[in-house]
């Protein structure tokens, strides 16, 4: 007899092509919870304070670009990345985990992977 677990791992992995973005849900003990991609987007959920993500996601953007503009209140940066419109929005979703939604654009057109490469260094600063 099949195990179940292995039955769903193989219908997971036949759909993946299908699915349009990739995630991928870690379970180790950093700071990432949940991390996908998308077409024009990355989006990363952090299991630490909203302060310390804050801090981190400047510190990093700045260190990558040049900080454009910054909105706590709103919880959004923009910046220049590579020579790329690089937004990125934080959200609240529990006391301890917040979510970042890393958008980069050069002459309209999504580049996920100047997103991709601040994401990678924003999680490993967290961590």
């Amino acid at each position: 007899m099949r195990s179940p677990v292995k039955v769903y791992l193989v219908l997971a992995l036949a759909t993946f092509p299908f699915s349009g973005c990739a995630p991928v849900l870690l379970v180790t003990a950093s700071a990432i919870v949940g991390y996908a991609v998308s077409r024009d987007s990355v989006t990363m959920d952090l299991d630490r304070p909203m302060d310390r993500v804050w801090g981190t996601c400047l510190e990093e953007t700045k260190l990558q670009g040049n900080l454009k503009k910054e909105d706590r209140g709103r919880g959004r940066i923009d910046a220049r990345v590579r020579e790329t419109d690089v937004t990125l929005t934080l959200e609240q979703l529990t006391p301890s985990t917040v979510r970042v939604v890393i958008r980069a654009r050069k002459h309209l057109l999504p580049q996920v992977d100047v997103a991709q490469r601040l994401g990678v260094a924003i999680a490993r600063r967290a961590g």
